[in-house]
């Protein structure tokens, strides 16, 4: 056991502090000193990573442990949260008890290396100040890092130490000599460089100082997958959108950093860093480019660390609100079927929340307020509850069409569209009577409701014949006076409701093409969906939506009668190039659910397309495979 070590300053490298105990301690021969500290001479001293410390640990009387010296005094620290935890629990045993054979390697050091430095370097502020305070300089190990160029404590551009391995003994350890320190301070003159390498500098330090043990490769790749998903950078199938990424991240940092810190990025190689760092895969990345990352996602590496909930669920948790405005559990959070899809044209996460009522409403994500939980983007189906709630209103008679579309919360068109559906026709009757202009009935005129009534009653005994509307077209004035003022007796008095379904005159077969129009969509657009979930991939055409709903005919011969259905075949049926484009998005992502790898030639083979045609969508699939998204 030793009973002289020169224990080790702050942040000083172990390499440091054994180059200082054999200056004091007075030895010719470096082999003296290794015997000494590690019972062998064969030992080759490293800057970064020093070995064999369970035995020095037993030199100095048990006053250090390994895992103090590994902690507080290499750089493993700056790489310990990026590596897999089994890589990094087999890295601190070689430290301890092995002779640092391929650590260097295993680190990653080697194949991942950046920014690479040569010697030892000091920061000339440091140094004034230590040899001030201690008498001496020593070695950070803040400034050995690759990629730190600037000192984290004073902004000072880092200086290389003037002996090196080139002018020195395989086995020596260089010391820090404060007569051989060039004490001019530089600083970084690009003050937007200066300012990005002084906070990623501050980072690199962060990551030596902080007990991060509970981190690994894993743990970090899924924090940036939360991260990545909650900036919009992922597809709704959790696929990173590479290009978009790509050009976010070269807009934020700027091509002269990233030339600096030897990261540039090159979008056509599918090996590219950023794109290894966001898929988490097996290659090693420097922590430079992770601090780069980190920095880029998070704005901060503290903040990244130590935030303790990443949200990336685009419409937040279950349950969400029920927004049927006249169901008794109005806005209450009840709502747990929700299904999300891409939007066609912008791939931002669509939702489409299903309440056991039967209303079904959609909005357009990701939320970004509180507010946005409660915002109804269209309404696809209103319910059984709605409809009820409508049914009774119109039953009811007393109420106009805009006052009706405010009771149950949507417009006017929709109410008069559910009026016919429910079969009532309440506003085919009744055109809205409420609603219209006053003027029929001047303010200061006398009103005689006897001698309106008896207008009435003569135009019905002279025309038996004639329905409600008629009688109103010919009675306006009387008519829509006694509807506000004495419906009761209006609807008494008039002539008993047609029954359209029953009636044995001229019109009793004429049909009501927009309630059929509706009926019609309702079937076709059931079966669109069928046939875009079905395996068998079938062109949509207007003959194979007719002949499965048995409704070609009329799709070929009255289609001109049915205009939203007419509008809907416009806007989707196929043709034969979408069909390709479809089929070999298909087989792309067959593949891709396997992690198989992708050949577009392939492709064309399996999809059947001739090379004529295949050429026209190639583009398209190219742009499919590289943003990784599912039309």
């Amino acid at each position: 056991m030793l009973t002289f070590f020169t224990d080790p300053y702050e942040d000083e490298l172990l390499y440091g502090a054994i180059s200082r105990y054999h200056y004091y301690i007075g030895n010719i021969d470096f082999k003296d000193t290794l015997i000494e500290l590690f019972g062998k001479d064969s030992i080759v001293p490293t800057l970064l990573l020093s070995t064999n410390l369970e035995y020095l640990s037993k030199q100095l009387g048990g006053k250090y442990t390994p895992k103090y010296f590994i902690n507080n005094h290499t750089v493993f620290p700056f790489y310990s949260p990026f590596l897999p935890i089994k890589r990094r629990n087999e890295l601190k045993r070689a430290m301890s008890t092995g002779t640092g054979k391929d650590l260097y390697t295993k680190l990653g050091l080697v194949a991942g290396a950046i920014c690479r430095k040569d010697g030892i370097y000091y920061c000339p502020i440091c140094s004034k100040k230590e040899i001030k305070e201690y008498g001496e300089p020593y070695m950070h190990r803040e400034h050995q890092l690759q990629g730190v160029l600037v000192c984290p404590h004073h902004g000072a551009t880092l200086k290389k130490y003037i002996m090196d391995r080139r002018n020195s003994s395989r086995i020596e350890f260089i010391r820090l000599d404060g007569k051989l320190l060039d004490f001019n301070v530089d600083f970084e003159k690009r003050k937007n460089i200066y300012n990005k390498l002084l906070k990623i500098s501050k980072a690199a330090y962060y990551l030596l100082k902080n007990d991060l043990s509970k981190f690994g490769k894993d743990s970090v790749a899924e924090r940036y997958k939360k991260l990545l998903d909650s900036k919009d950078f992922l597809t709704i199938n959790k696929r990173i959108k590479q290009k978009e990424l790509h050009k976010a991240f070269v807009d934020f940092y700027g091509k002269d950093i990233l030339e600096t810190l030897e990261s540039s990025i090159d979008i056509d190689n599918e090996y590219n860093w950023l794109k290894v760092i966001s898929r988490n895969s097996k290659r090693t990345v420097h922590p430079i480019r992770h601090i780069l990352f980190i920095q880029f996602l998070a704005n901060d590496i503290k903040e990244f660390f130590n935030i303790t909930k990443v949200c990336c669920e685009p419409f937040g948790k279950s349950p969400w609100p029920c927004l049927n405005s006249v169901s008794p559990h109005y806005k209450k959070e009840i709502i747990t079927d929700l299904k999300i899809t891409p939007d066609y044209k912008t791939r931002l996460p669509v939702g489409t929340f299903k309440c056991d009522c039967g209303f079904i409403y959609s909005r357009k994500g990701p939320d970004k307020t509180p507010e946005d939980r409660y915002r109804i983007g269209r309404i696809k189906e209103f319910g059984h509850i709605w409809e009820s709630k409508l049914r009774s209103y119109l039953q009811e008679g007393k109420y106009g069409l805009r006052e009706l579309a405010r009771l149950m919360k949507c417009d006017p068109g929709t109410i008069k569209k559910y009026d016919k559906k429910l079969g009532i026709n309440y506003f085919n009757e009744v055109q809205d009577i409420k609603d219209e202009p006053k003027k029929i009935l001047e303010e200061n005129e006398a009103i005689d409701i006897e001698a309106y009534k008896k207008k009435i009653k003569e135009v019905i005994k002279t025309n038996p014949e004639l329905s409600r509307t008629e009688i109103r077209k010919l009675c306006q004035k009387e008519y829509t006076y006694l509807y506000r003022h004495d419906k009761a007796w209006l609807y008494k008095n008039l002539p008993k409701k047609k029954d359209k379904r029953y009636s044995n005159s001229k019109n009793s077969h004429r049909v009501n093409w927009d309630l059929r129009d509706i009926e019609i969509l309702d079937r076709i657009e059931e079966q669109y969906n069928n046939l875009l979930a079905s395996e068998e991939l079938v062109r949509i055409t207007k003959s194979i939506l007719g002949k499965a709903t048995g409704l070609f005919p009329m799709l070929d011969k009255k289609i001109d009668k049915l205009p939203e259905t007419k509008k809907f075949l416009d806007d989707h049926l196929e043709s034969v190039q979408a069909f390709q484009l479809r089929r070999s998005k298909k087989m792309i992502d067959q593949k891709l659910d396997h992690n198989e790898y992708i050949k577009l030639w392939e492709i064309q083979r399996m999809a059947g397309i001739r090379s004529s045609h295949f050429n026209n969508i190639r583009y398209c699939l190219e742009d499919y495979i590289e943003r990784g998204t599912r039309h």
